[in-house]
């Protein structure tokens, strides 16, 4: 199996660059999902810098999401304000009421009563503290925030392009149960409730469904090596 870094450019799939370019994409989705975009953030997305990133999702098979965000960020240009668009929907689908909205957390979709800081919010504390990550005193979230998640998977990858071909297994197979445990049992869910609530942009419900099939992109990838 290859993977390509640039458009018609193909590379093995156990090369460091496959790993280090997992971790860039795990970084910024995550990046994406923790806190609204600012001025610079929205101005650079506008004017393309996300492209190569969204080429890279193309080329691992996620045409249809890639192509929804993409088509999102160049619909925002019809809004007068687009930043404060944005602002009031990621408040409307991530901070609001877990009934009403779309929260961020996995306890919300895998606990029965769909409450916070169930199991997966104390296991995924024990895998941050294992690994000796602290989050940001700014980042005032529970463990098991999706932004966290994605993050924490991102130093997977970028442990993984740190070791040889023979030594990547015990890590792929961890981050194989993490997928499959952790994070893609309650994606869809999280991203049907982002497409069922009433935002002025597609840009987030659009993200959500990338993230999932990102996600389970990953999974597919790691169970199959």
């Amino acid at each position: 199996m290859t993977q390509a870094t640039q458009a018609g450019t193909a590379l093995p799939f156990y090369s460091s660059e496959h790993w280090q370019r997992q971790a860039l994409l795990c970084q910024w989705l995550a990046t994406l999902m923790s806190k609204e975009l600012d001025d610079a953030s929205l101005a650079a997305y506008r004017a393309g810098e996300a492209a190569p990133l969204l080429d890279w999702l193309r080329e691992d098979g996620l045409t249809e999401e890639a192509g929804a965000l993409q088509a999102a960020i160049t619909g925002l240009g019809l809004f007068e304000h687009p930043r404060l668009e944005l602002a009031a929907d990621f408040a409307t689908l991530f901070l609001s009421d877990a009934r009403h909205g779309a929260a961020p957390y996995a306890s919300c979709y895998v606990t029965e009563r769909g409450g916070f800081m169930a199991g997966p919010a104390r296991r995924m504390a024990d895998r941050l503290a294992d690994a000796g990550v602290t989050l940001p005193a700014d980042f005032r979230e529970p463990a098991d925030h999706l932004a966290v998640m994605l993050d924490y998977l991102a130093g997977g990858y970028r442990q993984l392009a740190e070791l040889d071909a023979p030594a990547q297994a015990r890590v792929l197979a961890g981050l194989a149960q993490f997928l499959e445990k952790e994070l893609c049992n309650w994606l869809s869910a999280f991203s049907q409730r982002c497409r069922q609530q009433a935002t002025a942009s597609p840009f987030y419900p659009a993200l959500a469904q990338l993230v999932t099939a990102f996600c389970r992109q990953r999974l597919l990838e790691a169970g199959t090596h």
